[in-house]
């Protein structure tokens, strides 16, 4: 009987606290949220799983597979994609919280190219250039060191954040 007992304390305890400040709002936006988008996308008989990926992971899902798409047009050997800074976006272009750069091992995750950040280790290997602008997003070649050096002088001063 004690045991029932601390298991409905337990259980009640559960409760108030997810019902309660902060963990409410977590709670009503990370697992409920998800819950009902499951069942949402369940529902749908013929959604297109394009359009469910972007729903779900936003626009840097769209950003990488049409990276990957023009990457796969070109026929390039080994693509490195550089990827501008998300404070860049903050700070100069004022689109930061719609528009955000994949993170190298989730832009993997999504295409199986290799990505870099201006401050990544492989930074010299990258042959190609992501640009997110007001207008829209640019893959440009980079196609030699001077230029990358350029490239990367530029936008150093932007510290990279997620």
């Amino acid at each position: 009987m004690r045991a029932f007992i601390l298991t409905i304390v337990s259980f009640l305890l559960i409760l108030v606290a997810i019902n309660a400040g902060y963990y409410a709002t977590w709670f009503k936006s990370r697992p409920v949220q998800y819950w009902s988008d499951f069942w949402k996308e369940e529902g749908e008989d013929n959604a297109d799983p394009v359009a469910i990926m972007k729903s779900r992971y936003g626009v840097s899902y769209l950003i990488s597979i049409k990276v990957k798409e023009v990457i796969e047009r070109k026929k390039v050997a080994h693509p490195v994609i550089l990827f501008e800074p998300n404070s860049y976006y903050r700070d100069s272009l004022h689109i930061y919280p719609n528009v955000r750069a994949p993170e190298p091992a989730v832009f993997y995750y999504y295409t199986g190219l290799e990505g870099v950040w201006v401050n990544s280790p492989d930074v010299a290997k990258a042959n190609f250039l992501v640009r997110v602008t007001k207008k829209g997003v640019t893959l440009d070649a980079i196609r030699d060191q001077e230029q990358l050096r350029q490239i990367l002088a530029f936008y150093r001063k932007f510290t990279p954040i997620l």
